[in-house]
């Protein structure tokens, strides 16, 4: 009986034992893989709220296009991009800014573009957009091969010379940033070095015009830039390319599943090159803009679809570029293509036909909305939690963006403000919906968690969102 008694006890107290030892252990577990550190004093990156912006369509955005619509101008202002590329990508290089002597703007469209619908949106139109918006310019002046465009080299390069005449000298916009070409490494346009040779001339000619101009040229892998950058790189400011960093993920599952794979390699691959390949003397000058980015799957097995998932990957691309200090800027593709009617249902729209914003379009207005000058470092992400994090120049405001990349998991969170300045209240948003594929998902205010000692002990976030935290 005795025995029974001792063995009986034993059973029990080892029970409550595990179960203690269970408790411990889930509960450590949880603030070992969920608390997260934001380091006010450990800045990442200054002016991060001049960091991003959004590639125009000069075919399709003037507000002749849709007489019903919002203005443009209020789209653009609801995303705070700042950054506006023009007249857009491919399209550029089938522009005609004005005829010779080029001394008035008159937009027209080559080649294959001339048949597009749309009024055009002329130089003066686009400045007038910038200036109401106070983005920073960005032009590409066109350039491709006579075969492609029927355009000589030497037309080419006076055209861009009078561009960079007619906006810095007659019309003093003070545009700073110019590509020559938009994508050279496409389509048979030339081979590296020939471009490095083309590039060479464009340059000298604008910069005959305006010398204190920023000239860039773009480039796709390590096989382009090793050719290239030998030669071009005395003539560049910045090196720009387009990342379209989805290929052949299938589904938005892949997101969740490689959340820590390098999802920016090609901008880390030109990075290595501008150490590798430019000249000595030109590589600490020289850096990269990302002058086209969204969550394309090239292989098309992920649908071009305008939902979360999209938006989801679109914000945190614009993240991780924005921790990388040689990166000047990232801007979007785009604020539409050719067909409003197909806005909803396509990637390529960050506006819908009313100019409202669509989720794309959301995955850069979560950072315009919300952002503050200094990013910041945010340490202890696990699991599917990626956090970023913004400060003002005088670190009495942070923001603090959590994503939940998971499907199916909720994730509380722990957040401790490393700072020396005491922090009394916070404002909390969600933007999320029920699925990856959610087509209007939404952006709301939520109750704002507990905040005590520099602490926020609990931050619910629920999967497939973003939880903004706005602390004073």
């Amino acid at each position: 009986m005795h025995y029974l008694l001792s063995h009986t006890l034993f059973f029990i107290w080892s029970l409550l034992l595990y179960h203690c030892a269970t408790v411990y252990a889930q509960e450590n577990s949880q603030h070992g893989t969920m608390i997260l550190t934001v380091d006010t004093g450990n800045v990442v990156r200054k002016g991060a709220d001049s960091f991003i912006g959004i590639n125009l369509n000069y075919i399709r955005d003037e507000d002749a296009n849709r007489p019903k619509a919002r203005p443009l101008v209020d789209a653009l202002k609801q995303l705070n991009g700042r950054w506006l590329r023009y007249p857009g990508g491919e399209k550029s290089d089938f522009y005609s800014w004005a005829q010779p002597p080029y001394d008035k703007p008159s937009a027209q469209s080559i080649g294959e573009y001339a048949d597009y619908p749309g009024a055009r949106m002329d130089f003066d139109a686009y400045m007038k957009v910038v200036q109401s918006t106070a983005a920073e310019p960005y032009v590409v002046v066109g350039y491709d091969s006579l075969k492609r465009t029927g355009v000589t080299k030497e037309d080419w390069i006076k055209s861009a010379a009078g561009l960079v005449r007619y906006a810095n000298i007659v019309r003093k916009y003070n545009v700073r940033y110019w590509e020559v070409g938009n994508e050279n490494w496409h389509n048979g346009t030339a081979t590296p070095t020939e471009m490095a040779g083309i590039v060479r001339e464009f340059s000298e000619a604008m910069k005959a015009v305006d010398p204190s101009i920023m000239v860039g040229s773009s480039g796709s892998d390590k096989k382009w830039w090793s050719a290239f950058l030998p030669a071009a790189a005395p003539h560049l400011d910045f090196v720009s390319l387009s990342l379209y960093n989805c290929y052949n993920w299938k589904s938005y599952t892949y997101f969740p599943q490689n959340l820590r794979s390098d999802t920016i390699a090609q901008v880390h691959e030109a990075l290595e090159s501008i150490e590798r390949f430019a000249p000595p003397a030109d590589r600490a000058r020289l850096k990269v803009v990302v002058a086209e980015t969204n969550s394309k799957d090239y292989t098309d097995n992920w649908k071009d679809k305008n939902n979360l998932g999209h938006a989801l990957v679109v914000f945190d691309t614009f993240g991780r570029l924005m921790k990388e200090g040689k990166v000047q800027a990232a801007m979007l593709w785009t604020t539409r293509w050719i067909n409003d009617a197909e806005a909803t249902q396509c990637q390529w729209y960050a506006l819908d036909k009313d100019n409202g914003v669509l989720p794309v379009g959301m995955g850069i207005e979560l950072w315009g909305r919300f952002i503050l000058p200094e990013m910041i470092q945010v340490r202890g992400e696990k699991e599917s939690i990626v956090a970023y994090a913004c400060r003002s120049s005088d670190e009495k405001r942070v923001t603090l963006w959590l994503l939940n990349a998971s499907t199916s998991a909720t994730s509380t969170v722990e957040v401790r403000l490393n700072s020396s300045t005491t922090f009394t209240g916070i404002k909390a948003f969600r933007f999320g919906g029920n699925s990856p594929d959610d087509e209007a998902p939404a952006l709301q205010a939520v109750s704002a968690p507990l905040l005590k000692d520099q602490t926020i002990p609990s931050v619910v976030c629920g999967p497939i969102s973003i939880t903004i935290l706005q602390i004073e």
